[in-house]
């Protein structure tokens, strides 16, 4: 007990208050493995050959650690002491400065041409402890904030659909290893080989491994809309206006319940901090609803300081309940979980392992439909002849017994549906047994399955429609909770004490509350406030009111009041009635020319600094908003269009990315051959076939809509040669004349290629799990002229925020508009955006410095960017609309009705011009048959001299 004790003792209390402290602030230490495993090998860091890290990560770790940068690799050898199955895992941590995306890992094993991809989680928290109010008292979301937190990392399957980590087997002896990270940067721990997991546990066994008392008289009790952190953004709080709820308000919204929809998809976990008095024997309870699905059983993953401590935590059911009400763990029997004695990690996962085997299996079964699919069209040529015969068993001998065994494998995994939901009722089961029945049919006589490609794989009703309709409803697991309560055994969680007075009395409340308007829908402002109006949802209106109020007010002294605009296609009629707001934002493109027109809108090129303002944007996104040379409205958001293509079927079929017109027409045949096509934006949408879709095939042949009097410009030569190709793209050579949906024929490997825009790239980012790392995207394919230039002007309209020409604060809504447009402001919008509701709220500015920071993969990024160089928008003049129609209907003509192009081409060229001529002479341009006013035809050069003439 002398002073060399004391010393030690005061070294070591040091030592444990500077790890709490180090705790506090990155998170816990690397946990053990799941299931508690012992390592088998451990490979330090400090063993790779890099440099230590010396990010302030690298402190709160025990070992050394080492910082891997986009492109880095890492190779080392283990020993492996028998041969068998073994679990990978890595102790990882993501600094604060990375960006949405996690941080992959490829990790590949000398010998073995598979390749694993190991994601490591990026985590968030709140940066407050309240929900701030907006101005009229309803709660909003908590700001969030990246979280640098060491976690230990297992390679698991990328859709975290498998109940267990990946298994590697591997032989005795050496082994080389590689590790090799895309983008991003990580700070990287030890790696370790363990014990293959392939069961935890049953309860019995995990009960009975541990003697000791149970814990009493302890209830913890804790929001679920409060999560100490959570691995996704887009799993946010809500609000539900129930009594069951708590905190509740009939008249205000209140943040009081988690998840809901926004949690559904497979390896989405939040995270609940807890301290537990003593320790013992403790049960859990989770005050939960599941009214999103119909019939439908949704499942948890349970873990306990990042481990799942025994089979039955694995995969947690929640059936369909209508109803609030508290689940505990173990139902009537609840599960005892022994807690020691202070802080501790509640971790819930949602997982779709319950349903991974009939996941994989009607992946399984689409394939087989497609290649049966492909097989017949090859045999047909995929032509269809109601009066033709064919004797398709001569040619597929065993088509009988593969449709038999496709229809078994359905019928198995609708009876183990029905096993799990206990309904027939259920969409799913339902699905199941149309997409059987279709395929009994085809097995009665595969002759006539020619004729009924509908049933097989056409169309809405065809089994591989129906099939596909139950994989995304399989992979969706939405639960909402509102309160996580761990308790001792003898203790049961409070349920919400709801008497008839207190119904009547909400009902009341609620029903009071009916008569006022709804605040972000009310129209007006104060005088010294700018009214602005938003085509956007509430979450939109919310943040930018905001951002306005927290930014640029005190920056400028302009107040801003934010309103949901309440119907775009009547703001000409507000305008008539004087209830026009001063600035509109999120308005559809082809708004702003026929307000403009109408000397409704204010000329924002009238402002000194606006030639230099516009810098941020693609010249040729301005262009439908000019008339002669004045500006009307400026680009808000930017849609593109690329080439999407499925790296793996291409690789398959040993086809190049087409990187113009000509090669799309040289990879045609072979895609055909195989029952595939090519996707054109003018095979989606509807039989109107606007600007959007049809001007790009004139602007790259190298012709002009209208002539530099204003007349249409269709009957030139160029315009007439990009016609003629429009139309003989589907005629002579076969592309599909209507796609219903691009996003799903791309995913089920129908049409593996092809142009698409945004919504297609946002759909296959956050929905498109099963096809992830399998895509990529590629330049619009170019027009290759006589002369030798390559074109590949595309469209890129997406919503403009304007100004209206009786506001009284010009300035200011001019002010308002640069902040709104400025880079930092776009970039914190869209940061905001991702961190409260996930990527799936990706905002694509049309500013084109902000959209570098865009948290996508930069080589996407990179694309998109290139191709904006090429963007062109339609111009805009009076009667333009007529012109639009009927380029539509010349196409139209052509393909279905056989017309001679140039024949209907030149009549449609008369139509337009009478038009165009009528309402010249109604804006005043013709009186009396002659041109009394000159109309300024803009061309993309014509803004580039304004940019670059900018003081």
């Amino acid at each position: 007990m002398g002073w060399r004790w004391q010393i030690t003792t005061a070294i070591r209390l040091l030592i444990v208050l500077w790890l709490a402290l180090a705790s506090l602030l990155v998170g816990p230490l690397p946990v053990q493995a799941e299931g508690g495993s012992a390592p088998v090998v451990e490979v330090r860091a400090d063993t790779l050959g890099l440099p230590a890290a010396t990010h302030p990560l690298a402190a709160s770790y025990a070992k050394p650690s080492v910082m891997l940068r986009a492109g880095d690799q890492v190779s080392f050898t283990v020993t492996v002491p028998q041969a068998g199955a073994y679990a990978l895992a890595i102790d990882a941590a993501v600094p604060e400065a990375v960006t949405f995306i996690p941080p992959e890992l490829l990790v590949q094993i000398e010998g073995q041409p598979e390749r694993w991809r190991l994601m490591v989680p990026l985590f968030y928290h709140d940066t407050a402890d309240q929900f701030p109010l907006d101005r009229y008292g309803n709660e909003t979301l908590i700001p969030q904030a990246r979280l640098a937190r060491w976690s230990r990392v297992f390679l698991r399957d990328p859709n975290f659909s498998q109940p267990y980590p990946i298994a590697l087997t591997l032989p005795a002896g050496r082994q080389r290893i590689s590790l090799s990270l895309g983008e991003s940067e990580l700070v990287l721990g030890s790696f370790y080989l363990l014990p293959a997991i392939d069961s935890y546990p049953s309860y019995a066994v995990y009960r009975a491994s541990r003697q000791a008392p149970a814990s009493s008289g302890v209830l913890i009790e804790l929001a679920a809309e409060r999560p100490s952190f959570k691995n996704d953004t887009s799993v946010r709080p809500i609000s539900r206006r129930n009594l069951d709820v708590t905190p509740y308000d009939p008249y205000h919204l209140r943040m009081n319940a988690l998840g809901g929809e926004s949690w559904s998809r497979s390896g989405t976990t939040v995270y609940y901090e807890f301290t537990v008095p003593q320790s013992g024997w403790y049960a859990i309870t989770l005050r939960a609803i599941q009214d999103y699905k119909n019939h439908f059983t949704v499942y948890r993953r349970i873990l306990i300081d990042d481990q799942v401590l025994f089979a039955e935590l694995n995969a947690v059911p929640f059936s369909y309940n209508p109803n609030w009400r508290n689940n505990t763990l173990g139902g009537a029997t609840p599960y005892q979980i022994y807690l020691e004695r202070g802080r501790h990690v509640l971790g819930i996962e949602a997982t779709t392992a319950p349903y991974h085997d009939s996941i994989e299996r009607v992946r399984a079964g689409l394939k087989a439909i497609a290649d049966l699919a492909f097989a017949i069209k090859r045999l047909t040529g995929n032509q269809i002849d109601i009066y033709k015969e064919w004797e398709i068993a001569d040619y597929i001998p065993d088509i009988r017994e593969r449709l038999a065994a496709l229809v078994n494998q359905l019928r198995t995994d609708q009876q183990a549906l029905l096993a799990v939901n206990q309904t027939p009722a259920s969409p799913e089961v339902l699905a199941y047994q149309m997409a059987i029945d279709n395929l009994e049919v085809l097995a009665q006589d595969p002759n006539r399955i020619p004729t009924r490609m509908s049933r097989l794989s056409e169309g809405a009703g065809s089994a591989a429609h129906l099939l596909g309709s139950i994989l995304p409803s399989l992979q969706s697991q939405p639960l909402a909770l509102d309160t996580i309560y761990i308790h001792s055994p003898d203790i049961i969680p409070p349920e919400p004490n709801i008497t008839a007075g207190a119904i009547v009395t909400d009902w009341f409340q609620r029903f009071l509350a009916s008569f006022h308007s709804n605040p972000y829908q009310s129209i007006g402002a104060a005088p010294d406030e700018l009214e602005v109006w938003v085509n956007r949802p509430q979450q939109y209106v919310n943040l930018l009111q905001r951002l306005a109020d927290e930014r640029f007010t005190p920056q400028s002294g302009i107040k801003v009041k934010f309103s949901i605009m309440p119907n775009e296609s009547k703001l000409i009629l507000a305008c008539a009635a004087g209830t026009q707001p001063d600035i509109a934002l999120g308005v559809s493109t082809n708004i702003p020319y026929e307000l403009a027109i109408r000397n409704a809108l204010y000329d924002l090129r009238s402002f000194p600094d606006f030639d230099r303002f516009i810098r941020i944007y693609a010249p040729g996104s301005l262009l439908s908003y000019i008339i002669n040379d004045s500006v009307y409205a400026i680009p808000e958001t930017q849609d593109f269009w690329v080439t999407f293509y499925r790296k793996d079927i291409l690789e398959t079929l040993n086809l190049p990315v087409p990187q113009t017109w000509n090669e799309v027409l040289e990879i045609l045949p072979e895609l055909q051959r195989f029952g595939m096509n090519y996707n054109t934006p003018l095979s989606s949408g509807g039989g109107m076939k606007g600007y959007l879709v049809t001007a790009p095939y004139l602007f790259n042949y190298g012709a002009s809509l209208y002539t530099p009097d204003g007349m249409s410009g269709l009957g030139s030569d160029e315009a007439i040669q990009a016609i003629r190709f429009m139309a003989e793209s589907f005629t002579i050579y076969g592309m599909p004349l209507t796609t219903a949906s691009f996003y799903d024929s791309f995913r089920a490997g129908e049409t593996p290629v092809g142009i698409s825009n945004f919504e297609t790239y946002l759909k296959l980012l956050t929905a498109a799990p099963e096809i992830d790392g399998l895509w990529d995207i590629a330049l619009y394919p170019a027009t290759v002229l006589p002369d030798g230039r390559q074109l590949r002007y595309a469209t890129g309209s997406a919503q403009a925020a304007m100004m209206f020409a009786n506001t009284d604060k010009p300035q200011q809504g001019w002010a308002f508009l640069k902040w709104w447009m400025a880079t930092e402001t776009q970039v914190a919008f869209q940061q905001e955006l991702i961190m409260n509701f996930g990527l799936e709220y990706l905002w694509n500015s049309a500013n084109l410095e902000a959209f570098r920071f865009t948290p996508i993969l930069a080589a996407h990024r990179d694309v998109i960017l290139q191709q904006w160089q090429w963007l062109q928008e339609p111009i805009k003049l009076p009667g333009s609309y007529m012109q639009e129609r009927e380029l539509s209907n010349v196409w139209n003509r052509i393909v279905f009705q056989g017309a001679n192009p140039r024949v209907t081409i030149d009549n449609a060229v008369t139509v337009i011009n009478r038009e165009i001529v009528r309402k010249m002479t109604e804006f005043g341009y013709i009186r009396n048959g002659e041109r009394v006013r000159t109309m300024t035809t803009p061309t993309i050069e014509t803004v580039k001299e304004w940019m670059a003439h900018a003081n």
